[in-house]
Order: structure tokens, then C-alpha cells, then sequence
């Protein structure tokens, strides 16, 4: 009797088709890691840029907005609180810190007679526990009395982001050539603005990482040029400080018309009565009747003065203050 023959596989089959199945498991979960880290890298990519474009947007509007006012020419430049400063701890890195007025705000009603003029700040600065990097954006809705080159505390502004590791601001004037410190201020760049900025910023991928994504650079223009006041006043026919109009080699302001040795401004404010009494300019234009006087001037430059003391516009332009606003 013959023995019956079985099917099966041999011990060398059987291993060969482990080793082949281990090896397509292997290729199998590399191929997965490695897309689950690039789908994981394109997730943190997206998101630092989302979030530069988000910083960037709002830093290039503040720019954007930067309005001056140019020193008429008997001021004081201590008493001229229109400014913008740039300041840099390392100057290859671009500005660190800026503060300059700008046109910006928006008012808390549509209806209220507010100015849109406020001073803005921004700062990069350690963060509380000195182990990281932040933004803090400050702003105020009034103007300093005097020239401020201070910088806000940081406690009183908003901290808009942290895990910067890069920020700078390079400006660009009228040579083309990028410069970290501005100050209108001062005599190189009196009473002037920059014409465009680059806005560069980075960020560390992660708080246990040195990884930087970026940098993330945005070029803005700087739309709104220096405000002359004085020669829209001169061109509107109201007198100023130190303009000669008739030619006769007395400044308008130090006409003395009934020859009392007095100028004739001087003599307007002994009969008007001294200060203003809190009386704010948009009231001494209604009661004095100005509208027409001021028609050739830039609406934006009489917004801009309408909310102060009719007393202290008066003085930071040169011209007499009317009798009806005493």
C-alpha cells in the first residue's frame, strides 16, 4: 500500500514570505512617517505664514498712515510734538522700536467730532520671564504737548505677538539707501518722512526649537508727505509769525499799527482778555466765524488742530488769537 503524498510548504518558503511581508510593512510605515512629518511641516509653514501675514498687514498699515507736520519756523522744535522716531539696538537687523503720529484711529462714533490722529508705538522687547521675544504695540489718541523721545512702557500696550526671533524695520528716505534710525526731530532728517519701509520678521517654530521660519518681508510705501502749515496758512491770507506779506521788512506779527510801541497781536490779546478760558478751536472757528479763512487748507490739517485749546493753536502757529474766542 502506497503512502499518499500532502501539500505544504517548506520551512524556506515559509520564511521567505515573512521576510517579504516584514520588508513591505517597513516600506509601508517609513513611507507614512515621512509624509505624516512633511504634511506636519506644511501645517506649521502655513500657519507662521498666516500669522506673519497677519502681523505685517498690521504694522504696514500703521506705516501707511504716518502723517507729519513740518515745524513752522519760529517753533521750538522741544515744543513740536509731531514726530517719528526710529531707534535700533543693532542697526544690520533694521529699526526695533518706532513711535510716530498717525493718521490711522478711528473714531469711537461716526457721529462724535473726533480727530483720527493718535501716536503709535511699536516695540520688540523681552517677554516677563526674559526667555523670549515680543511685539508690543502701544497707541494713544492725543498728541504729547512737547517733543517726546520716550519710549511707553511696555505694561501699558498690547502685546500682539511673542516667539519672534527676528524683527526689523529698514527705512528708506530720499538717497534709496535703508537706514535703522530716523528721528524727524533731529536736524539730518527734520520734518521728514521716510518714502517706503521693509518690514522683515521671523519666528521660532516651536518654544523647545532654535528652527526659524522665515523671514516674512513686507515692502510698504509711506503714502502721506510732510503737512506744511505755514504755507497753507500763508496761501489762505492768515498772518503767521515771521512772514512779511506787504514787504515793508516788519513780520505781520510785529506790526504796530497805532504806534504804541506794542505789537498789534500783542495789543489783540491785552484787549481780548488773556487766555481762551478752555475754548477749544473748532468753538472759536464757529464764533469767530472762520470757515472761510480756513477753506484753503487740507481738511486733514484742521481736523487735526480742531480738538485742541484755541489758545495753544494760536500759539504753535504764530497767528493772534481771535477777540471772540477769550
Amino acid at each position: 500500500m502506497s503512502a499518499v503524498r500532502r501539500a505544504g510548504f517548506t520551512l524556506l518558503e515559509v520564511m521567505a514570505v515573512v521576510l517579504l511581508t516584514g520588508l513591505l510593512v517597513w516600506f509601508t510605515t517609513d513611507f507614512y512617517l515621512d509624509l505624516s512629518h512633511q504634511s506636519r511641516a506644511a501645517v506649521d509653514t502655513a500657519r507662521h505664514a498666516r500669522r506673519a501675514v497677519v502681523l505685517l498687514d498690521r504694522i504696514a498699515r500703521d506705516l501707511e498712515s504716518a502723517v507729519l507736520v513740518r515745524k513752522p519756523g519760529p517753533v521750538d522744535p522741544l515744543l513740536h510734538p509731531w514726530l517719528f522716531l526710529a531707534e535700533s539696538d543693532d542697526p544690520s537687523a533694521g529699526a526695533q522700536r518706532l513711535k510716530f503720529s498717525s493718521r490711522g484711529r478711528r473714531p469711537r462714533s461716526p457721529q462724535a467730532a473726533e480727530s483720527d490722529v493718535e501716536m503709535v508705538a511699536w516695540q520688540l522687547a523681552r517677554t516677563e520671564d526674559g526667555d523670549d521675544y515680543q511685539l508690543v504695540r502701544w497707541s494713544s489718541p492725543r498728541l504729547p504737548p512737547v517733543r517726546d523721545l520716550s519710549w511707553p512702557p511696555l505694561e501699558e500696550g498690547d502685546r500682539v505677538a511673542r516667539g519672534i526671533a527676528e524683527f526689523g524695520v529698514f527705512l528708506y528716505g530720499e538717497t534709496g539707501q535703508p537706514t535703522a534710525r530716523w528721528d524727524s526731530s533731529a536736524l539730518l532728517d527734520s520734518s521728514e518722512l521716510p518714502l517706503s519701509a521693509e518690514i522683515r520678521v521671523s519666528f521660532y517654530v516651536d518654544e523647545e526649537s532654535d528652527a526659524i521660519a522665515g523671514p516674512f518681508v513686507r515692502r510698504v510705501a509711506l503714502p502721506l508727505r510732510p503737512l506744511d502749515i505755514e504755507a497753507q496758512l500763508e496761501a489762505a491770507g492768515v498772518p503767521v509769525a515771521g512772514v512779511d506779506r506787504n514787504g515793508d521788512g516788519i513780520p505781520d506779527d510785529e506790526q504796530d499799527a497805532d504806534g504804541d510801541g506794542v505789537p498789534d497781536p500783542v495789543d489783540d490779546d491785552v484787549a481780548g482778555g488773556g487766555e481762551a478760558g478752555g475754548m477749544t478751536a473748532r468753538e472759536c472757528v464757529q464764533v469767530a466765524g472762520l470757515q472761510p479763512m480756513l477753506a484753503g487748507i487740507e481738511p486733514e490739517v484742521v481736523e487735526s488742530f480742531m480738538g485742541l485749546p484755541a489758545s495753544q493753536v494760536a500759539g504753535y502757529l504764530g497767528i493772534p488769537l481771535p477777540a471772540e474766542c477769550r
